[in-house]
């Protein structure tokens, strides 16, 4: 019983961690595209399939089985870019109201152009709906306030003309490059910005421990107890020098050799004490036996910013490492699967909000970037994409493009199933 509460905690709190994450990135990609006045068709927590949920200014928003990641489907986005023939195609399905997969298939002969591939495009802008229904396709027009979905409603060639060239302007392919660009790298820059809010507001609110002056622990049978040192005294001065910090202290100290005899002035219920104590050797160095007790310091904003944003360039160097074959391996060494990060993610639940938020946050910069590197399907590599084909004015054909997704993907999944059995062997093998 309780190795099965134990892995539901792990996988529990291994999918809200991935889940916070994942709704970072696409908020990210989400709100750029409204930002740019585009359709956003879907938000989905989970990989794309059945789903529920609810719509909300035009977009459903819900969750699917498989709770591995997450999407917001831009209308347009994808592979089905525009149709020539997509004004016609609307007319004829208009007409009908609904029209199924065999029917668009055999319509095609007497059309003259491929309507099946015409209404794919419509549906990816989300102009019109298609909906499997036991195994099979259906095309049906949207919904109205006078007209029900899939109802026939006929409409002339010009409104349909002027309805397309309106729903062109939703889509992702129809916005300028830079739109196009800001609202792939938002993703990575929302991962980016929570980590830092996260890990500054952490900082600020936790603030730093630093040792004091005052002992929180003198150890037992050392020079400090044998002179009559007791935790709770407040060092004031060594050898009639005044002290003023624990790092002046352990200077003072480690300036006499082991076995020097010296004198340590303490402060204990507002008396002043001098003990004589004769110094202990520590491996070559002088031993005094105590152990600082800490103060709650406050961190400023700026100070908790530089740190936050300094472990963005850690991480980045690290991703940067992987390419290198003299530090690939350490990286690797370093890394963790997603079942390494679930056995984290539930020792850190359980040890507070805070320590939860940190590792969310730290994982966020991790993904963030990894989204960056130039490959196919990252975002990073589908930048990449926009950008050549900016610059050469041309399309670059599919089969490059998935030829490349296929490799990259080929090579994330070998880096990702060895640190999985690494940390098979570490969490679940080693215990």
């Amino acid at each position: 019983m309780d190795v099965f509460v134990e892995g539901f905690k792990i996988v529990f709190f291994g999918i809200l961690v991935f889940s916070l994450i994942v709704v970072v990135h696409e908020a990210g990609h989400f709100t750029a595209a409204r930002l740019f006045g585009l359709r956003v068709k879907e938000f989905m927590l989970g990989l794309p399939g059945p789903n529920i949920g609810f719509t909300f200014k035009g977009t459903k928003f819900g969750v699917t089985p498989i709770l591995l990641g997450g999407y917001a489907l831009i209308a347009g986005e994808g592979g089905n870019r525009d149709n020539t023939h997509l004004a016609a195609a609307l007319c004829y399905l208009a007409e009908r109201g609904t029209l199924s997969e065999e029917d668009a298939r055999a319509a095609q002969k007497v059309l003259g152009y491929d309507l099946e591939e015409a209404l794919d495009v419509l549906d990816a802008w989300g102009t019109i709906k298609r909906l499997k229904v036991k195994g099979r396709y259906l095309y049906q027009m949207l919904a109205t306030a006078d007209v029900a979905l899939g109802d026939p409603r006929p409409i002339t060639a010009a409104d349909a003309e002027a309805l397309i060239a309106a729903e062109r302007k939703l889509t992702f392919n129809a916005a300028p490059w830079y739109q196009r660009i800001i609202i792939l790298a938002a993703g990575v820059i929302f991962n980016l910005l929570f980590a830092i809010i996260v890990l500054t507001a952490v900082q600020m609110a936790v603030g730093a421990q630093v040792p004091t002056t005052t002992l929180e622990q003198v150890v037992a049978e050392s020079p400090a107890e044998q002179a009559g040192l007791q935790p709770g005294d407040t060092v004031v001065a060594f050898e009639e020098e005044p002290v003023e910090s624990w790092t002046q202290l352990q200077g003072l100290i480690g300036a006499n050799g082991p076995g020097t005899e010296v004198t340590v002035t303490a402060e204990r219920g507002g008396s002043t004490h001098t003990y004589t104590v004769t110094l202990a050797d520590s491996d070559g160095r002088a031993l005094l036996g105590v152990v600082p007790a800490n103060e709650k310091v406050p961190i400023p904003f700026t100070e908790a910013l530089s740190t936050s944003v300094g472990l963005i360039g850690v991480v980045a160097t690290a991703i940067v490492k992987l390419f290198s074959p003299a530090t690939f391996s350490e990286v690797v060494s370093q890394s963790s699967s997603v079942i390494g990060v679930s056995f984290m993610a539930k020792d850190a639940a359980e040890s507070g909000f805070m320590p939860f938020i940190v590792l969310t946050a730290a994982l966020s910069i991790s993904i963030g970037l990894m989204n960056l590197l130039p490959f196919p399907p990252l975002d990073g590599g589908r930048i990449v994409v926009e950008t050549i084909e900016r610059v050469a004015r041309r399309r670059i054909p599919t089969r490059v493009i998935n030829s490349i997704s296929v490799t990259a993907l080929v090579l994330l999944v070998m880096l990702f199933l060895f640190v999985t059995n690494q940390d098979i062997q570490n969490y679940i093998i080693g215990g």
